[in-house]
């Protein structure tokens, strides 16, 4: 499956690599130990916030001890985990595609040397794990299923841009092929809309059963309000 995914993406894929060497050298990346360019910055710190799913589990964690965003923040967080089942857990083992810098039978001769010009990425990630890019498809899961989640989507569809940015960094990173990219970016997308029913579902069968006490803290816990009521039983005890 690897091989054949090799072959009939190589075209684009190796346009792509061209392309985003191209925006290296211009931004002034060139080869050494020391990154020499703002934009090798930028897509490093962009790819920081998908690494393995921990900025977007946070992100969903956070929501969820709000009682107004807990419905966002349970979707993105399992979202996220819908994704990771999807390309960590089936496609990535399964396909066991081997990453572009380190294929010297199809691109790594080309892209070896642009993986180290841009800092070499993260050295401990596998070798065999490209095919789909996890860090796209947590992108694409989290914020399409906070998109669906909200109530107020006109205000969040610059978040939908995050996962291309996050694509583009991988690639820019000479990490991923642009056709892992493009499989995350289908990946996310299925576990971002799976999360979207499986929320609906869970707070449905909570709001059901209101009147027992875990449901009803769940539904009803809020992190500001608990605080409050904690600072005001100090105030009242001194």
């Amino acid at each position: 499956m690897a091989e054949w995914i090799d072959a009939v993406f190589q075209n684009i894929d190796l346009s792509m690599f061209s392309f985003m060497h191209g925006l290296a050298v211009a931004t002034g990346e060139s080869v050494g130990a020391e990154i020499t360019s703002w934009l090798t910055y930028l897509m490093k710190f962009i790819s920081f916030f998908a690494h393995d799913g921990l900025c977007m589990f946070a992100l969903g964690a956070i929501l969820m001890l709000f009682r107004r965003t807990r419905k966002l923040g349970a979707c993105v967080f399992i979202a996220v985990c819908c994704g990771g089942i999807i390309t960590n857990l089936t496609l990535k083992p399964l396909i066991a595609r081997m990453r572009p810098y380190a294929n010297f039978d199809h691109l790594a001769e080309t892209v070896h040397g642009w993986w180290v010009m841009v800092g070499e990425a993260r050295k401990g990630e596998g070798v065999f794990t490209s095919f789909p890019s996890g860090h796209t498809t947590s992108a694409t899961a989290a914020m399409l299923g906070l998109f669906l989640a909200s109530k107020k989507k006109k205000y969040l569809f610059p978040v939908l841009l995050f996962p291309l940015l996050m694509g583009a960094s991988r690639i820019y990173l000479m990490v991923h092929y642009t056709s892992d990219v493009l499989a995350g970016l289908v990946a996310g997308t299925l576990g971002g809309i799976a999360a979207y029913f499986i929320t609906k579902l869970i707070f449905k069968k909570l709001e059901a059963h209101g009147e027992n006490r875990f449901c009803r803290f769940v539904l009803d816990f809020d992190l500001v309000e608990w605080i409050k009521q904690k600072i005001g039983r100090a105030k009242k005890a001194a």
